[in-house]
């Protein structure tokens, strides 16, 4: 009996170690792997370290887009005992719903935001209180210092710093640079107790933008801007100032704007950047075309006198009217006093394919490649296309549809002697120790008209501004040079309206060596709706403001002023 004992006793022994010797085994060898990741996460974890995303700056390096430091909150779930305590703490101090809190503290995870970059007063009160399992960590947030200004040009970027307008979106690449990593090593209750600097990667900071555009001007533009759009009550409405020699954008401006710093409480259509994105029938300032193309083609010259009809002329199966009746007129007074009836019968002499072959060249129908998102083509339908009153329709900048940036470029060819520029706002960009990265240079697209023609088309124009339809962009400060337009906004549901209308002036100054081209473009004013009363006071005061700005030495440039 004892033996008996003495052999079950053995066995079970035996079989016991041999069980542990399996279930050893199992662990050691079998299980190394699984045990060695869990402990491996247990004691190590990798944060996510977001690099600086680099700034914008005007011509002049005055920041348009920068960072601020701003603490982000999180927790280890783990660590915080008394949650419903916690919850209702932080709600009152985040101002965020307590069911919301309660379900983050509740995760089974050892890394959960809380509120992402809270400005340092909100930090601090919870750092005060220092209840456990709460941590901090510094980000950066996006901070446009001017608010509202050029914000359909600088866009703004989301919570996690990625562009998502205007050039924060476009260059967000650029912009954003590269995110590192931060090796944390962490105790046994997963507290991090020191980093493991050969095991983190360092982030790559974005590059810098520096923009064409002049802050000094663009505010000019703006006021302006809003001051017409407010006092004639229009629904929207568009500036762009340009160097028409380099195609710099110096300005760029919508109506209505918004507050980068508060976007999400923005309507969405006040961010479409209606100078690049919207289309309209630019009416009597296309007629800058028509008489470039006569000039160039020996059509019509500048003295040429033509008979137009007293103000009524049946052509093309229509009634052509004038909105004063005139009988005979120069070439030269056609344009300054917007003759429908004379640039038609000028149009039609040098005939449609002509014709569309300058609208083409001046850069009608194509984008001019503007560095900013959302520019669209505009409307310009080829002669074949065409109906048999389009030749009386289209000259004179109705059956076609164009941009305020498209205009810009158009009218800066007659101002720099026969060049179409290519538009461009990003005037270079840098690394973020100060280095060239990239330098935009003017870009000619073309050679459109001969120096004569420009010479030309510049007499037309001022004695447009002096004699014509232009007189409220006169000034006694400089030789203006311009055109009026006003035509009537298309009904999305056919034909036109009887009641609302496109009013835009175009021009540039001085007259000798021009300094600046500017469109302003007006939609729907009222109950005043002509381009030379909406549109040519603005141009004026824009110009001479921007111009005395240049001659201060605010821009490096003496513009060589002129008086009326």
């Amino acid at each position: 009996m004892f033996r008996a004992r003495q052999y079950f006793l053995f066995f079970f022994l035996i079989s016991f170690l041999l069980a542990l010797l399996i279930r050893l085994f199992y662990l050691q060898i079998l299980s190394f792997d699984r045990f060695s990741a869990m402990a491996s996460e247990q004691h190590n974890s990798v944060l996510k370290v977001e690099p600086h995303r680099g700034a914008i700056f005007d011509r002049y390096m005055e920041p348009l887009a920068l960072n601020l430091d701003a603490p982000s909150i999180y927790c280890n779930p783990g660590e915080v005992k008394d949650k419903e305590r916690t919850a209702d703490m932080l709600s009152s101090i985040l101002h965020t719903g307590r069911p919301a809190l309660l379900e983050k503290l509740g995760r089974d995870k050892g890394f959960v935001w809380l509120e992402r970059k809270v400005d340092s007063g909100t930090a601090d009160k919870i750092k005060e209180l220092r209840p456990p399992g709460i941590y901090f960590v510094d980000e950066t947030k996006r901070r446009y210092p001017n608010d509202n200004m050029a914000a359909h040009i600088i866009g703004f970027a989301g919570i996690d710093n990625r562009g998502l307008e205007g050039l924060e979106m476009l260059y967000n690449e650029k912009l954003g640079g590269r995110p590192g990593w931060r090796h944390l090593v962490r105790d046994a209750k997963r507290r991090p107790v020191l980093v493991n600097e050969k095991e983190s990667i360092p982030p790559q900071n974005g590059y810098n933008l520096v923009l064409t555009i002049d802050s000094v001007i663009q505010y000019i533009a703006e006021e302006e801007l809003e001051n017409m759009a407010r006092k004639f009550h229009a629904s929207s409405a568009s500036v762009v100032v340009m160097d028409p020699v380099s195609g710099k954008i110096l300005a760029l401006a919508n109506y209505p704007d918004y507050d980068l710093n508060a976007f999400s409480e923005a309507p969405r259509k006040h961010m479409k950047n209606t100078a690049i994105s919207s289309v309209y029938e630019p009416g009597s300032v296309f007629k800058i075309i028509t008489g470039s193309a006569a000039l160039e083609e020996g059509v019509a010259d500048l003295d040429d006198r033509l008979y137009c009809e007293n103000g009524k002329y049946r052509v093309e199966g229509r009634i052509l009217n004038d909105y004063h009746g005139y009988g005979e007129l120069s070439f030269r007074e056609i344009i300054a006093k917007s003759s429908n009836i004379g640039t038609v019968k000028v149009a039609r002499a040098l005939g449609g394919r002509k014709l569309y072959e300058y609208i083409r060249r001046f850069g009608f129908g194509e984008k001019t490649g503007i560095d900013l998102p959302g520019e669209v083509s505009g409307i310009s339908r080829p002669p074949a296309a065409w109906s048999r009153s389009d030749i009386t329709t289209i000259p004179i900048g109705q059956g076609i549809a164009v941009t305020s940036v498209q205009l810009a470029c158009a009218v800066s060819v007659i101002a720099n002697g026969g060049y179409l520029m290519k538009p461009y706002i990003v005037d270079r960009i840098m690394t973020w120790k100060g280095g060239v990265y990239k330098k935009n240079k003017p870009v000619p697209k073309r050679k459109v008209l001969s120096e004569r023609t420009c010479e030309k088309m510049k007499d037309a124009l001022r004695y447009a501004v002096t004699d014509g339809t232009g007189r409220y962009a006169a000034s006694k400060l400089y030789a203006m040079c311009g055109k009026t337009g006003t035509a009537q906004m298309v009904d999305p549901e056919g034909g036109y309206y009887p009641d609302k209308y496109n009013s835009t002036f175009i021009g540039f100054a001085p007259l000798e060596s021009p300094a600046v081209s500017i469109v302003v473009a007006a939609r729907d004013p009222h109950p005043v709706y002509f381009g030379g009363s909406v549109a040519g006071p603005v141009f004026k005061r824009i110009a001479e403001r921007t111009l005395q700005y240049m001659d201060s030495g605010g821009a490096g440039i003496n513009t060589g002023s002129g008086t009326d």
